[in-house]
């Protein structure tokens, strides 16, 4: 390592042939998936929080269904205050007030003014309002010193919200605003996209759950727990499936168990090229197809395999927490934005300056764990040392992803680069 410079070493090569491309697997997942329809249900509004809309919905009236103040004041005709001044009032006749939620039973007209609230209904014949800070009734005389124009703080019929306008679209999450919104409408109920049911396993001789008791070389079970937690933040629901021993045909059963009974699978560890890693020679066991990806341009993760087997696409993740993160992001993320038919949620980008070179192997999309901190009032990113893609603090510690694309080389010290992130930011 040339110094100074600082390489992103979490997995190596070694034992693979070839290595496919990031986008041309999921073009072959998505593919292979592309007659797979996420069903829909329907569930009360104020349930949807966070849900996706599974049809446009549009507007069955206009809001407002009637023209409205938008002003505390008076309503008028604005032909009637042309001229007005503090030294030169216009001044007509006050004839009642409409308060909100009442039809109008006064008309307005030339000469005359109606008292409204903010959201009161307009009397017939009124085409503005004038503000109250402008006014003063003496007795009942208005006098107005300030004019104002035809429309002015009015709210027109259909302003807000036209009839048939399409106000919530298909693929969209629900905000507390849209539920606002659809509230304004009086829909109590929305059609949403059900949430794609996710399989989680993970697999070794050493692992033990939580609550169990630790002895010898166990340890415990890092990466079911956050791939579960990762499916809900999606909008997944996840199905547990426990950790299965290194063994063949107990892999082989918990896989087949799996697919029957989810829209995606998710397999961690065993799928490098060790003497235990058999999870990829199951997943070929259970198709003849023989179209088993294993091995992608992607560090740290290049031991990833993916497979769809009988419509359903397995994902089968590295072992090492990191490695395993970093593939859930790229590959299993996409796969639950494809099955919700949504778009993946944009992640929040800082710019910063990056702290020390790091170099890339060409070909590799590389995702580099960063700390983010201010300095001189500008954000720096620097690089997370880390011996390797198990150092599961190094994911915890980080607050950004740096990602190197395949056709990059290397990121020179000192360069601007965007940075992705994973935790909010404290300046």
């Amino acid at each position: 390592m040339s110094t100074g410079c600082y390489f992103f070493s979490s997995d190596n090569f070694r034992g693979f042939k070839y290595y496919t491309g990031i986008n041309e697997a999921l073009k072959k997942i998505f593919k292979s998936m592309s007659q797979i329809k996420n069903g829909k249900e329907t569930i009360p509004l104020i349930e949807s929080l966070d849900r996706i809309i599974a049809s446009d919905i549009a507007s069955n009236e206009n809001i407002p269904r009637s023209d409205r103040a938008a002003m505390d004041g008076y309503a008028v005709i604005a032909e009637d205050t042309f001229g007005a001044s503090e030294n030169n009032p216009a001044i007509i006749e006050v004839i009642g007030k409409v308060g909100i939620g009442e039809i109008p039973k006064i008309m307005g007209g030339s000469g005359k003014a109606v008292g409204v609230a903010t959201g009161s209904n307009m009397p017939q014949e009124s085409d503005a309002v004038v503000m109250i800070e402008y006014t003063k009734v003496d007795k009942n005389h208005l006098h107005i010193v300030r004019p104002v124009v035809p429309g002015q703080n009015v709210l027109k019929i259909g302003e807000d919200i036209k009839e048939k306008q399409i106000i919530v679209k298909k693929g969209t999450r629900i905000t507390p605003q849209d539920i606002g919104i659809l509230a304004a409408l009086g829909i109590t109920n929305v059609e949403v996209m059900k949430k794609p049911r996710v399989s989680v396993i993970s697999t070794g001789d050493e692992l033990i759950d939580l609550g169990d008791i630790q002895k010898g070389a166990k340890i415990y079970d890092v990466n079911r727990h956050m791939t579960i937690a990762s499916i809900i933040k999606l909008g997944g629901e996840p199905i547990d499936l426990g950790i299965v021993n290194d063994n063949y045909e107990e892999i082989k059963k918990r896989l087949k168990k799996a697919i029957t009974s989810a829209d995606i699978v998710v397999i961690s560890a065993g799928t490098s090229v060790g003497e235990q890693d058999i999870v990829p020679s199951v997943l070929d066991s259970l198709t003849e197809k023989n179209d088993l990806i294993h091995g992608v341009s992607l560090r740290p993760g290049y031991p990833t395999g993916l497979i769809v087997i009988n419509g359903i696409p397995v994902v089968s993740l590295p072992g090492y927490p990191v490695s395993n993160a970093v593939s859930f992001r790229v590959f299993v993320r996409p796969l639950i934005a494809f099955l919700l038919q949504t778009e993946e949620d944009l992640d929040y980008t800082i710019n910063a300056k990056l702290s020390r070179r790091v170099v890339n192997t060409g070909g590799v999309r590389t995702f580099v764990r960063v700390r983010l901190f201010m300095d001189h009032d500008k954000w720096v990113a620097e690089p997370i040392m880390a011996s390797g893609a198990g150092i599961i603090s190094s994911l915890t510690g980080a607050n950004g992803l740096l990602i190197i694309p395949e056709n990059k080389e290397g990121i020179d010290e000192g360069e601007i680069v965007e940075v992705q992130l994973l935790r909010h930011l404290k300046a």
